[in-house]
């Protein structure tokens, strides 16, 4: 009934281009895999072994040390949305991106990046594009088209690992009270397409605990199989737009789809307990973009992965690609994944991070090679 009711709005979207190349894709009945939402009693690398008993639910032969979402590491782009339309000759827009499925499928891309630009006009739906005013056109037109593009993939590979997305930018939305509305769009496009129960939410993470923190350094993070198959949405904004968020929320403020970005120089205050993934984005530099991340800072994300927290940074250099993993970074994006990350190795598309790994880290748990 949802997979109807979307091809009726893309219909009346008039995207019929869209609606036929992605059933060219396969069927769109795939099933998804019951995700449970108890996590096993775990430990976090700094923090040692807790005390408390596996819970009863467990059956008698669970893996009393699984891996984890923390675990592990996996390649994203930058602008994940980007073509090589460049209409002013700027060399820093001279890259482009496969569809978003073939992202995920033949370059085992399991993180991708949107800014989304608002419809200014009615000041609440998230039209007509994911980007800003020099990005003319997109390898989908938008943030709706792009998530049902990738539904119907997962449909298709309902055992992959998770897929984790950075959204939205504060500047291109409206101030209040559209800005709350444009924020409800987000999330209603996101459950529309996706499915609630495809989405890995803060709620789902923090459980009885009171902060998203306190969750992951007693408990830990989901484990690789309760994540499989699912999305993390990820608010990369440090502004209005998640100030106005926290105060009222999205859709439902006891169950928000959005986990926040924080900001590394306070990681250790108390009165940011719902921060638990933070970004490291170089600054422009020249054209075409330069990245480069300080030593000092290498060290900084390996001190916060290896206290639970996961990690985001991006480069183009293939040197600083691997400075970025060997300091614990779970997500490592670039505009040029073909030159940087190559064919998807045959362990598969997801790595066992360098930082946070157990020793019997196996990649093929937390997502198998492709065939």
């Amino acid at each position: 009934m949802r997979r109807a009711l979307l091809f009726v709005i893309l219909a009346a979207l008039g995207c019929e281009r869209e609606m036929a190349s992605m059933m060219e894709g396969g069927p769109m009945d795939g099933g998804r895999p019951d995700v449970p939402v108890d996590m096993p009693d775990g430990m976090m690398p700094d923090i040692g072994p807790l005390d408390a008993e596996p819970p009863d639910v467990e059956p008698p032969d669970a893996d009393p040390n699984p891996l984890r979402v923390n675990h592990m590491q996996v390649r994203g782009t930058n602008n994940s949305y980007h073509t090589n339309t460049n209409p002013f000759d700027l060399e820093f827009r001279d890259y482009y991106h496969l569809p978003l499925s073939e992202q995920a499928g033949e370059q085992g891309i399991r993180f991708f990046d949107f800014d989304l630009d608002p419809d200014r006009e009615s000041s609440i739906v998230l039209e007509p594009r994911v980007s800003d005013a020099l990005d003319i056109e997109t390898i989908c037109p938008s943030w709706f088209i792009c998530l049902f593009e990738l539904d119907l993939w997962m449909d298709e590979n309902p055992r992959h690992a998770l897929f984790v997305f950075f959204i939205a930018e504060s500047w291109r939305f409206n101030s209040p009270p559209f800005l709350f509305q444009q924020l409800d769009d987000l999330e209603e496009d996101a459950v529309l397409t996706l499915g609630r129960d495809r989405i890995l939410t803060p709620a789902d993470v923090r459980g009885e605990y009171r902060t998203l923190r306190e969750a992951i350094q007693q408990r830990g993070w989901p484990t690789a199989e309760e994540a499989r198959g699912k999305v993390m949405l990820v608010l990369n904004d440090r502004a209005e737009a998640r100030t106005r968020y926290l105060e009222r929320g999205g859709l439902d403020p006891e169950d928000r789809l959005l986990f926040l970005i924080g900001e590394p120089a306070r990681a250790e205050d108390p009165d940011t307990g719902d921060e638990v993934i933070f970004s490291f984005e170089p600054e422009f530099d020249g054209d075409p973009w330069y990245f480069e991340t300080e030593p000092a800072e290498l060290e900084r994300m390996r001190d916060l992965a290896a206290a639970g927290y996961l990690v985001h940074g991006v480069s183009d250099d293939p040197q600083m690609i691997d400075d970025l993993q060997a300091a614990g970074t779970h997500f490592v994006a670039t505009r040029y994944p073909e030159d940087v990350f190559g064919e998807i190795p045959p362990a598969g598309p997801v790595a066992c991070n360098l930082v946070t790994r157990p020793d019997d880290c196996d990649p093929a748990e937390f997502e198998a090679a492709p065939r």
